[in-house]
């Protein structure tokens, strides 16, 4: 159980934001939501949690507000009408852990600094069953006391949780791991599909993998999801924004990432996914 003083907000309740805001509600803080649903606030406030009309009145019941939402209303939650900055709260800390562009982090967090509300940048990677489980990796940018005042409660549901620097940073981290994740899932396609031409059984070939020196998060889930789930078609998805958005600041900066465009092309060609059939030991051939 908690032991700080802290008064928990959270708007966003979705998926991973439900998940995030029921480990800390039995954690013990007590807890203010708002969601556009009605029904998803029923599963917190079944538990003890309060419900808010706006970001405003959330954010003046609470000393943290953190926040999951669709990158593009980030800036009307934290800086619109009934939004954050109008509760004019100087102890308040917002912690979004939204994907956002690092651009719009420093923006917002601009905005909200000169109402004297210090704001994270501090997006998640781990998936909804990171979320449940306290498992999640935080990218965090902002002012480091803010990040220290913060990081009782994000401990609650990250396994990583690491300081990154000045407000942007978060963000910047969170896309260079998706960028490094997509590489990683080129690298399953291609094995596998070198696996299948020398004749290996891929069930076993992608076990043995995953004990060696090529293993990843993303080769792990694979094999869990074989082995353990009874799994006969494996999905590698990537969305364009994973590698786009790196390729975008790699471009401004002059500088070419070679691995990186590789997996957008090979991933482009096949439609953004390619389907791993182990019950017919069959994936495409390169476009």
């Amino acid at each position: 159980m908690k032991t700080s003083s802290e008064h928990v907000g959270f708007i966003g309740l979705g998926n991973m934001g439900g998940a995030i805001a029921l480990r800390l509600l039995r954690a013990g803080y007590p807890m203010t939501v708002l969601d556009l649903d009605q029904d998803k606030m029923k599963g917190l406030t079944n538990e003890g949690a309060d419900v808010a009309a706006t970001p405003r009145e959330v954010a003046e019941r609470s000393t943290v507000v953190l926040a999951s939402l669709q990158p593009d209303v980030v800036e009307e939650v934290a800086c619109g009408k009934n939004g954050i900055a109008e509760a004019k709260k100087e102890t308040l800390a917002f912690v979004d852990l939204s994907s956002t562009t690092p651009e719009l982090a420093v923006e917002v967090s601009e905005s909200l600094r000169a109402r004297r509300i210090e704001m994270l940048d501090a997006p998640v990677s781990g998936a909804d069953i990171g979320a449940t489980n306290g498992n999640l990796t935080i990218f965090v940018g902002g002012n480091y006391q803010t990040y220290q005042r913060c990081l009782p409660i994000l401990q609650h549901v990250g396994r990583m949780v690491t300081y990154l620097g000045k407000n942007g940073n978060g963000q910047i981290g969170k896309r260079i791991n998706q960028m490094m994740q997509a590489m990683s899932e080129l690298a399953i396609y291609e094995g596998m599909l070198l696996a299948k031409k020398m004749g290996l059984p891929l069930q076993m070939f992608a076990r043995a993998a995953s004990a060696g020196c090529a293993q990843t998060w993303r080769l792990d889930e694979l094999v869990d999801n074989v082995f353990n789930h009874g799994e006969k078609k494996h999905r590698l998805r990537l969305r364009p924004g994973r590698t786009g958005n790196a390729l975008k600041v790699a471009e401004q900066l002059g500088l070419k990432l070679e691995g990186t465009e590789a997996a957008h092309r090979v991933f482009s060609r096949h439609g953004w996914e390619i389907v791993i059939d182990f019950e017919k030991e069959e994936l495409p051939d390169p476009v």
